[in-house]
């Protein structure tokens, strides 16, 4: 592992218990954060939208919103999911220094499907757009991914030093994990 010190023990306590939500909180805090310094408008996240699912989109409570409704720097809504991984197998550098594609379920990188969660915001007379932020907490990169209509992930840009936003939300709760919701 390539850890710094200081947030070492922390994330290796984590992946050790098996403590997969605290990674998971830990990957969205970086993310907004993240987010924020390269120009993006967060609207809300998950937890801002999570009520409205069954009134607005008509679907059942166990359907769920993508991490982030954001606008980019230039000016496109969209959906954005992050995907916080620790594990030596994902957290990869391609020789160029960009990061490995990331996981993530076939139906999340549907046009429709993120298209349908962006009508949380306002509904729309045509596609939105979706991302995915890669958060390699090993390596303490991170990758911003266009999702395109067929589906495919396409880096957008350099990976990004996330070292010290990591140390930031480690420093803000140092004895206890991030929370679940990015606003708090």
């Amino acid at each position: 592992m390539s850890l710094s010190a200081d947030v070492a023990p922390r994330i290796t306590s984590w992946l050790q218990t098996r403590n997969f939500v605290a990674l998971g909180n830990l990957g969205e805090q970086v993310a907004i954060l993240l987010l924020r310094q390269l120009g993006y408008q967060v609207l809300g996240t998950q937890d801002d939208y999570l009520g409205m699912v069954p009134d607005v989109l008509g679907e059942g409570t166990t359907a769920h919103p993508e991490d982030f409704i954001a606008v980019d720097p230039e000016g496109r809504l969209m959906t954005i999911n992050s995907k916080a991984t620790a594990s030596p197998g994902t957290c990869r550098l391609l020789h160029d220094g960009r990061l490995t594609k990331p996981r993530i379920a076939r139906l999340q990188r549907m046009t429709d499907y993120s298209t349908q969660r962006a009508n949380l915001v306002c509904p729309l007379d045509s596609d939105s757009y979706a991302q995915v932020v890669k958060i390699d907490l090993i390596n303490l990169k991170a990758q911003v991914f266009d999702i395109d209509v067929e589906g495919g992930l396409t880096h957008v840009g350099p990976a990004h030093d996330i070292t010290g936003l990591v140390k930031a939300v480690l420093a803000e709760r140092p004895d206890s994990m991030p929370p679940p919701s990015t606003m708090d």
